[in-house]
């Protein structure tokens, strides 16, 4: 019995976003990574010939809807009485969506997702339901509700519809709330339902209705959710669009920005110096301009004019050193989740932006984790780090859509060292 498996003939993506190491050997000992051996012995043990397939990290990712499933524009009409877009069904349904959209991303080599919000507090019992082994599916980090204020563009919800408790008002995805210590109560009922993760958003645009003054919460509203959440120890993420809004995110010490449809180098020149995590979620920023109908971009149309500028400024902003995680709104119309739909953001960074897809593996592996929070433990491969690793037919440097058929191009996902697919014949029985 060998307790000790080597692969060899690998063309390894360590997880830092640098080229490709050819004809590597990655040495896997109780479900950890032993070694990284470039030439010269590798000892005894199982070895398994990879033939120069690549090997990567388990991918993250950054902005996660699980219980979505194609949601689009006729959902937003006023017929769907009281509740959140996406959430018009009943909590077990959703629930069993999202539990569902997890296991299509765990068979895309998709090792862990982090939430940009729920219903239901429907995260922590998946979180729950993994660690039971009730359910198959990457690991997630919870999110909260969007804790939003009376009347905002998310309050789509009808009067007569409402769910109160403890004295706030709950509606699908979001909790409405009013005032520094409303906010503040709101950041801590959710924190007690589970959330590791505070989300709220602080202006409109991407997807929303966009105006420059437009503001979801007062300041001292905004800086109350901030303060409650750092005090017990979790993290904020903000649906933000304009540069005073995501210069005002930064200087509260905002963890996550998403989308910042508007970012210019000010923006980044504070992002980079101040660590803030960027997930951009392009493609549905894509999705909805006038490119994606075949139809010429008009500046002066808001969502085409934030995609023009994220194409301007996204290198940008990872030549300055912002992190940057990819994560999209899936499970919107045209973006439905299933097995290697999550690549589809991966070849975008390369095809439109024109980022490396060195750079934007690093991106899905390295920074995710550290995004996570796991960063110490996986996401990387270096010895010390968990075996969370997948092998690619093929090098998704050259090709990056090679990600988007996981059935056929990923014939082998370790989480922790143990199979999670394994098409490579190699017998992880033997190994331990």
């Amino acid at each position: 019995m060998q307790s000790r498996m080597i692969f060899t003939g690998v063309h390894l993506y360590d997880g830092h976003g640098g080229r490709a190491r050819h004809d590597v050997a990655v040495v896997v000992e109780n479900r950890m990574i032993s070694a990284v051996i470039e030439q010269g012995d590798v000892g005894p043990g199982q070895q398994v010939r990879v033939n120069g397939m690549a090997m990567m990290p388990g991918m993250t990712v950054g902005h996660w809807h699980g219980e979505f499933a194609d949601i689009g524009p006729p959902l937003f009409s006023y017929g769907r009485a009281g509740t959140f877009i996406g959430t018009e069904k009943p909590p077990i349904v959703l629930a069993l969506q999202a539990a569902n959209a997890l296991r299509y991303a765990l068979h895309s080599g998709v090792l862990r997702v982090i939430s940009a919000s729920c219903s239901n507090d429907i995260d922590a019992q998946l979180k729950l339901a993994l660690a039971d082994g009730l359910i198959e599916g990457a690991d997630i980090t919870p999110c909260s509700r969007h804790v939003l204020t009376t009347g905002d563009q998310e309050d789509r919800g009808h009067w007569w519809a409402n769910d109160y408790g403890d004295g706030l008002r709950r509606i699908g995805g979001n909790i409405f709330v009013d005032g520094p210590s409303a906010v503040q109560k709101a950041v801590r009922q959710e924190i007690l339902r589970g959330a590791d993760i505070i989300k709220t958003y602080l202006d409109g645009g991407h997807g929303l209705e966009w105006t420059s003054a437009y503001r979801s919460l007062l300041p001292e509203e905004f800086a109350a959710l901030v303060r409650a959440a750092h005090e017990r120890g979790k993290r904020v993420r903000v649906h933000v669009t304009n540069k005073e809004s995501i210069l005002r995110c930064v200087a509260l010490g905002v963890d996550i920005l998403d989308h910042c449809d508007y970012i210019d180098e000010e923006c980044i020149e504070a992002m980079a110096k101040a660590g803030t995590w960027f997930v951009p979620s392009p493609l549905f920023g894509k999705l909805a301009s006038s490119a994606a109908r075949g139809l010429p971009l008009n500046p002066e149309d808001p969502t085409d004019r934030s995609w023009l500028n994220l194409v301007a400024m996204l290198r940008k902003a990872d030549d300055a050193g912002v992190r940057i995680v990819p994560g999209d709104d899936y499970g919107a119309q045209g973006m439905a989740h299933g097995l290697g739909a999550y690549a589809r953001e991966l070849v975008l960074y390369v095809e439109e932006f024109g980022i490396s897809p060195e750079r934007v593996i690093g991106w899905a592996t390295g920074n995710g984790a550290d995004m996570a929070l796991v960063g110490q433990v996986t996401g990387t491969i270096e010895p010390g780090k968990a075996a969370d690793l997948i092998l690619v037919a093929g090098d998704p440097a050259l090709d990056m859509t090679l990600l988007q058929n996981p059935t056929s191009n990923i014939p082998l996902i370790l989480r922790a060292g143990k199979p999670v697919k394994n098409h490579i014949g190699a017998d992880f029985a033997a190994a331990g």
